[in-house]
């Protein structure tokens, strides 16, 4: 009876072709570490030093030449308690943006939901689905100012809206005076943020077990009580994922107030531009502009932990 022949094994044995594999391992690792080396750097220069500088500039002092570098915190002071002479201008000023910032968020997500919803879940032809999906994102197609400055046309006194008016008897009515006002405002960003929260809603929904909702139905439950114990929580993440993206962009826009806003609905990126630009107060500007980013961060931190708390 032939004997079994012995498998021989490497030349150095198991340990070179294990070192082998530690080396393959660290190799892709510095390959995966070395793709980022781009990435890292264009968020450090144009990210995290202008920041930084700008960081920097909100602890000087606006002088008659210049600049002057002196470090305290008077502008910060003067953002939330003002001064004598103008009063407290710039926290009411961030309160009234972050109440704007709200209302649009809050309407974008009455005005979203239920379209997401019938994308997900109630047409069943692809065909529609896409034309529908098609119309929600063509806005964003269109630059942000001409979005913005087409409500101000729709609402002045030569356009649509006015025309309506007059055809149902209205013209004499405060609908009349909507533009330049706080209310044309919020209905400008409602209209340019809603596709945003389309999207992020849809995306969520589109995900969700049909089964779930089929058992719901075959165990009797209604409509109504199916969308509030299982639609409404397992699309909570894309809920406040839209709704974070809606207010950060909203409390911080400029453009809207300044096409259709009056006077007295400036808001707090107005405030900031001013500081940049003709007051020419470049630290106070500085300032206002890291308290409103310092809400923003807040606003995101927020929203991680409402959105780790779902999902544990």
């Amino acid at each position: 009876m032939a004997a079994t022949p012995t498998p021989i094994a490497p030349a150095g044995g198991p340990d070179r072709t294990e070192r082998r594999g530690r080396r393959g391992d660290g190799s892709s690792r510095f390959g995966g570490a070395f793709l980022g080396i781009p990435v890292l750097g264009w968020m450090l220069i144009f990210f995290a030093v202008p920041y930084f500088l700008l960081l920097l500039q909100s602890f000087w002092e606006a002088g008659p030449f210049g600049t002057l570098h002196n470090w305290n915190f008077d502008n910060y002071k003067l953002v939330f308690s003002g001064d004598d002479l103008t009063g407290n201008i710039y926290l009411p000023t961030l309160l009234k943006s972050i109440k704007i910032g709200a209302l649009v968020t809050l309407f974008s997500t009455v005005l979203a939901f239920p379209l997401a919803y019938l994308l997900a879940f109630k047409i069943r032809s692809t065909r529609v689905k896409m034309m529908l999906y098609t119309l929600v994102i063509v806005p964003l197609w269109a630059s942000y100012l001409l979005r913005a400055y087409s409500w101000k046309v729709i609402l002045g006194q030569d356009g649509l809206f006015h025309s309506v008016l007059e055809k149902v008897g209205l013209e004499h009515t405060f609908l009349n005076d909507l533009l330049y006002s706080q209310a044309a405002v919020i209905i400008t960003m409602t209209h340019i943020f809603t596709p945003f929260m389309v999207l992020t809603i849809y995306a969520v929904l589109e995900r969700l077990p049909s089964n779930l909702i089929e058992a719901s139905k075959d165990l009797g439950v209604g409509r109504f009580k199916t969308f509030r114990t299982v639609v409404l929580p397992l699309s909570a993440p894309g809920v406040v994922a839209g709704a974070t993206f809606t207010m950060g962009l909203s409390t911080g826009d400029f453009v809207a107030p300044q096409l259709v806003g009056g006077p007295n609905d400036v808001m707090i990126a107005n405030q900031i531009y001013s500081q940049f630009g003709a007051t020419n107060n470049w630290p106070l500007g500085a300032a206002i502009a890291f308290v409103l980013l310092a809400f923003v961060a807040i606003l995101v931190a927020i929203s991680t932990l409402a959105e780790r708390r779902e999902v544990t």
